[in-house]
């Protein structure tokens, strides 16, 4: 595949996808597509069989065209706009290639490994953390379960809230408590395995985060988070786009799959400027579960958080970008992670395309007409 025919014509798109499909059969294989047609289902809750098969080839089209996933085609509204506003748009295999420009892709492990993560930033997590390997690492979890009887469990590669979950282990005997942990890491090797195509048996342990009641109240089984995405440009840190991280439906993780929303703050102001929104198009002032009001709220110690933003930004000076995960808790800001090329979600709820304004300040453009070239 050399090149692909731009059109925006979309009876042209779904031939022009069905010919990718076809030399690309090994990867859009019978799993991959009954993924794709799940998905697509589930966006599209009344559309015919057609429609939505249709629509699968849509998402490869604009995959292979604009670098955009089949998620990103759904909540930037790809099927609605023109070539030229898709083209604006910093999708994510355009964001892979801008990260690794201004980023040392060999370094990536830092913030993709989230102990070691936490091993640069202890002070900074506020928390204890663990890491268990195997089975040797059993008196280590014991020794952590003594003290905390409910956890976080995540797996230490995987991004994006996958097999993350909240646990404990109160009332558990000896016996019940090595079987507890044998199953942690079983299902750890089970995700990595259906995500990573991985077979590792690791995950890292945190303690819970004790939420400050002026984040909580948005929707207290959550924890509400900042994300706080720093460039470092020339020795000078700028904090870019950040947002708001709200829980919805009583779900613990943040995440696009519970419908959980994000809502635009001002960088220099920490007042939200925008609703909350979700990736499936809703929108909400105030919060639909908790009515608490997101459009105007000031994100208590805002000053605070920025000087912490761009501390750890200088620490890594090998990450031009990072998106910082933040939590308020009752002692105080702390991380909850960092990601070395977190989706640019500011184009949801800016509402429009920011590529450019992202080469702007970065001072570099990508010169190829396709991301694959």
């Amino acid at each position: 595949m050399n090149t692909i025919t731009i059109t925006e014509n979309r009876e042209e798109m779904i031939a022009i996808a069905k010919e990718i499909a076809e030399e690309k059969k090994k990867y859009y294989n019978a799993p991959m597509f009954r993924f794709l047609t799940d998905y697509v289902r589930d966006m599209m809750p009344d559309a015919t069989a057609q429609e939505i098969e249709d629509t699968v080839y849509l998402t490869i089209y604009h995959y292979w065209v604009y670098g955009a996933t089949y998620e990103e085609y759904f909540y930037y509204h790809f099927a609605e706009k023109s070539h030229e506003e898709k083209q604006s748009y910093m999708t994510f295999r355009l964001r892979l290639q801008y990260i690794d420009h201004i980023s040392k892709k060999e370094d990536a492990h830092i913030l993709s490994n989230k102990y070691e993560t936490y091993q640069l930033f202890t002070k900074e997590y506020d928390r204890d953390v663990i890491l268990c390997n195997s089975d040797a690492d059993y008196p280590v979890f014991k020794a952590f379960a003594g003290k905390h009887s409910e956890f976080v469990v995540k797996p230490t590669v995987m991004s994006g809230g996958k097999g993350v979950y909240k646990t404990g282990v109160a009332g558990l005997n000896e016996e019940e408590l090595e079987a507890f942990y044998r199953n942690l890491l079983s299902e750890s090797r089970s995700s990595q395995e259906k995500y990573l195509h991985g077979d590792q048996e690791s995950v890292v342990i945190e303690e819970l985060i004790d939420q400050a009641d002026e984040l909580a109240v948005f929707h207290p089984a959550s924890v509400n988070s900042i994300r706080v995405p720093t460039l470092l440009i020339n020795g000078e840190v700028k904090i870019y786009q950040p947002w708001f991280k709200i829980g919805r439906d009583g779900h613990f993780l943040t995440s696009s799959l519970f419908g959980s929303l994000i809502a635009g703050v001002d960088a220099e102001t920490g007042i939200v400027d925008t609703v909350g929104m979700t990736q499936s198009g809703e929108e909400w002032a105030s919060h639909p579960d908790t009515h608490q009001q997101i459009l105007g709220f000031q994100i208590p110690r805002w000053e605070e958080l920025k000087e912490m933003s761009a501390d750890c930004a200088r620490r890594l000076p090998m990450f031009g970008y990072v998106g910082w995960d933040f939590a308020l808790s009752k002692k105080g800001w702390c991380i909850m992670e960092g990601n070395h090329s977190g989706n640019f979600m500011w184009q949801l709820f800016r509402k429009r395309g920011m590529k450019k304004d992202f080469e702007d300040l970065i001072g570099w453009k990508l010169d190829k007409e396709f991301w694959w070239q």
